[in-house]
């Protein structure tokens, strides 16, 4: 096995093979999920050589690791005796994520097994429709061209089918079934009472139950909420029916429950959400026009960082099978890939560090023939921070122009200078032209911005041990004694909702804060109800005691430092009477949030349920 020593690092670091659930992969990442993260080490797995980084979104520990993700993966899947089939032996609780996470999560992890039907059968269709415009063939005069046509159309016909087989694998129920549930949605008698995209009634089921019709084919959310319903009717029957009539019984129950759901409630309901969500994007496309585009594109790079991009992909394929282009999420992707490409380039070049050009060169053709950038982020733009905004600048001027000129893909693929095809349209003769101007613009805008605000040079080379990385994450001690909340339990939408950045919520025990790193008061209030700190490293911390305790006007509140003082770990800030405040009818939870987060890769909370003043309460990366 070529990468045997990297899969057994990974396994070993997550937690061992007992602790994974499920274990899949998109171009870059490996998507884990585990039954219990606090077991993996997250500094262990960053420094693995071999590991770009380490993302936790959607309920997934996702592993960077490059394009080379499908020999590890196999490697892992040998090593961990990890079957790619679904296996019902392996429903083990996976912790009540809740629908709309579930599903969520669901949805980016089908878009990475969908990707090489998509880009076969786009591209494909881009071959044949170079053939048809140069005269040498058609679906009229060639039966060759004829199978092949309608070959690549059922790539997007089918897509319920292969959406509710990836499904299936993520929520761990039976494959074929699902399966089944996906050819019933695009079946042709279905299909051939179907005339209007909008639902409109065309019968009852039982007499009773109204029945609205619209078409699927083409469709991605009704299948993932379908497979998602049906594996946990599936779990429940397996749970009340005896062994000896499970083989039988189950299968038809499925079918005579999960049918009548589909056609009456969650297909129409979730098929109504995708087709307005694709006019919605329309509308704005169409309404804002260069401007819109320029403006995403700006922040889509950080998007890309935090893996949250998988939605935009989506909404892509949704107005790709409306419309047969897409305007929006391939011209995203296109003017951050050349910037990312072109910002790691420059670095390359500028750079004095032979190991690091190294890097940069090869990341950067890695963008430029594969469209795939997360070496680029991980190993030179968010490495080195200032080349990131440049190619949010190469970005945002390549988009102005897409935007201006109407760019549209008709094919949905990774934009690289391979798949140029997928701007090739009938109807649009200068798309691939304005693609072309596209990609140049914002080359050139990121290189001369790359170049212009320059990046500290890494001149010492670094090492590739866990201790390195510890040497990046900074830690947070916690300021109070108490019990551990979750920021996104908090009752105050400013602190659970991410607005003021990313951190945890504290129930203390007793009325005593004290400095959790050392550094500078960089804020205090006259309230005296919270204080902000910036770390030596630059951190920017803000500490709130309580929930709208600035009513109190201070009442309950002792402070020990002024603005500007210089504190060190374990200093006294500030006190307060915890009874006091209750009493007022107000939440005495402490806050602590990092509010410069988005310098940062991640701020991972602790664990812990309870924790002392002198226990670790946040890492940040």
């Amino acid at each position: 096995m070529k990468y045997e020593k990297l899969a057994k690092e990974i396994i070993q670091s997550v937690g061992g093979k007992e602790n994974i659930v499920a274990l899949q992969h998109c171009m870059t990442r490996l998507r884990f999920t585990l039954k219990d993260e606090s077991r993996a080490d997250d500094a262990r797995i960053e420094g693995i050589d071999g590991v770009l980084s380490l993302i936790k979104k959607a309920g997934q520990y996702q592993v960077v690791i490059g394009t080379h993700v499908h020999d590890v993966y196999l490697d892992i899947c040998k090593l961990a005796n990890i079957s790619d089939t679904n296996d019902s032996s392996k429903n083990e609780k996976e912790g009540k994520k809740g629908i709309v996470r579930s599903i969520f999560g669901a949805i980016i992890g089908c878009i990475g097994p969908l990707i090489p039907i998509l880009v076969g059968t786009g591209l494909g269709k881009c071959i044949l429709l170079v053939i048809s415009m140069m005269g040498w063939a058609n679906a009229e005069t060639s039966m060759t061209y004829y199978i092949f046509n309608f070959a690549f159309d059922a790539g997007f016909m089918f897509l319920p089918v292969f959406t509710a087989i990836a499904a299936a694998k993520h929520f761990k129920c039976n494959v074929f079934l699902a399966a089944l549930l996906g050819c019933i949605l695009v079946h042709p008698n279905w299909n051939s009472i179907v005339s209007a995209v909008d639902p409109k009634f065309i019968g009852q089921m039982f007499g009773a139950l109204p029945v609205y019709g619209m078409p699927y084919t083409s469709s991605l959310i009704p299948s993932i909420l379908i497979v998602f319903v049906m594996s946990r009717l599936e779990k429940s029957l397996n749970r009340v029916i005896p062994e000896v009539l499970k083989g039988m019984l189950i299968p038809l129950l499925v079918l005579l429950i999960m049918v009548p759901l589909s056609f009456v409630v969650l297909a129409p309901a979730m098929g109504l959400i995708s087709i307005y969500t694709g006019k919605a994007l329309l509308w704005a496309y169409n309404t804002f026009g260069m401007f819109g585009i320029a403006i995403v594109c700006i922040v889509y790079p950080w998007l890309v960082v935090g893996g949250m991009h998988a939605p935009l992909a989506i909404a892509g394929i949704q107005i790709l099978s409306q419309s047969g282009f897409d305007p929006i999420s391939r011209t995203l992707t296109l003017t951050a890939n050349i910037s990312q490409g072109t910002a790691a380039l420059a670095c390359g070049l500028k750079t004095k560090n032979k190991k690091f050009r190294s890097t940069c060169f090869s990341a950067s053709l890695t963008a430029f023939l594969a469209g795939i950038t997360e070496p680029c982020i991980y190993g030179v733009t968010l490495r080195l921070k200032k080349p990131m905004l440049a190619v949010m600048i190469g970005s945002f001027a390549g988009g102005l122009y897409a935007g201006f000129a109407g760019l549209k893909a008709f094919a949905f693929m990774t934009p690289s200078l391979i798949n140029l095809p997928m701007w090739v349209g009938e109807g649009a003769p200068n798309n691939l032209k304005n693609a072309l101007i596209t990609m140049v613009i914002s080359a050139v805008v990121s290189f001369i911005a790359t170049w212009v605000i320059g990046f500290d040079d890494p001149v010492e080379e670094e090492k590739d041990s866990a201790q390195s990385v510890e040497n990046h994450i900074s830690q947070v001690e916690s300021p109070v004694k108490g019990m551990t909340v979750p920021m996104s339990e908090v009752g105050d939408s400013m602190f659970s909702n991410g607005i003021l950045g990313e951190g945890i919520a504290i129930k203390p025990t007793d009325g005593k804060v004290y400095a959790p790193v050392d550094g500078t008061v960089s804020a205090t209030f006259e309230t005296k109800h919270a204080i902000g700190i910036k770390s030596d490293d630059g951190l920017e911390l803000l500490i709130h005691v309580g929930i709208d305790t600035v009513k109190l006007n201070g009442k309950p509140f002792k402070q020990f430092v002024e603005k500007d003082a210089q504190v060190k770990k374990g200093d006294l800030l500030i006190e307060f009477d915890v009874d006091e405040i209750e009493k007022a009818g107000l939440d005495s939870t402490v806050m602590v949030v990092v509010t410069n987060s988005t310098d940062y890769l991640e701020v991972l909370p602790t664990k812990e349920t309870s924790v002392s003043t002198n226990d670790i309460l946040l890492r940040v990366i």
